[in-house]
């Protein structure tokens, strides 16, 4: 064989084999989240984290939601502000906690408005995403049942 015949296999093996490395890791963050069906829910809001089951009308909202919005989610890349300013605890019918939600809404961090964490329960798998308002508007609704003063942007 020649040599630039043997530089040119070992050049595309290199090439393949380092794509083929970088693939492997980035695949499973690129494929759309998928979400339970909800069938109960907490949620904890505000400074005090005021505590209050979700209504049938509410989780039913929230499935229709998570529906909606399966794709577009990505790891958590930077260090949240804070806690969220609303978290939501969601079971499943056999009461299993299946998810979490951390809602920004602009209570305590005005430039993470309409910001939502995905987590599962044990904590491994943590995405995120900031939506518009019209998006967010139903998770919105959800916190706006309680009234706390929003900080202004930065």
């Amino acid at each position: 064989m020649r040599k630039e015949t043997v530089f040119l296999i070992g050049f595309f093996i290199l090439t393949v084999g380092t794509a083929s490395l970088i693939w492997t890791f980035a695949l499973p963050n690129l494929k759309p989240v998928t979400f339970p069906q909800v069938a109960s829910g907490e949620i904890e809001v505000g400074p005090m984290r005021h505590k209050r089951a979700l209504t049938a009308d509410e989780v039913k909202t929230l499935n229709t939601w998570f529906e909606n919005h399966k794709a577009g989610w990505g790891p958590l890349n930077r260090t949240p502000p804070s806690s969220g300013d609303s978290r939501v605890s969601l079971k499943d019918q056999n009461g299993q906690e299946v998810l979490d939600l951390t809602l920004w809404t602009g209570i305590s961090a005005a430039d993470w408005n309409a910001t939502v964490f995905v987590e599962s329960p044990d904590g491994q798998h943590v995405h995120t995403e900031t939506f518009s308002e019209e998006q967010f508007a139903p998770l919105r609704a959800l916190v706006d049942r309680f009234k706390f003063q929003r900080t202004a942007f930065p």
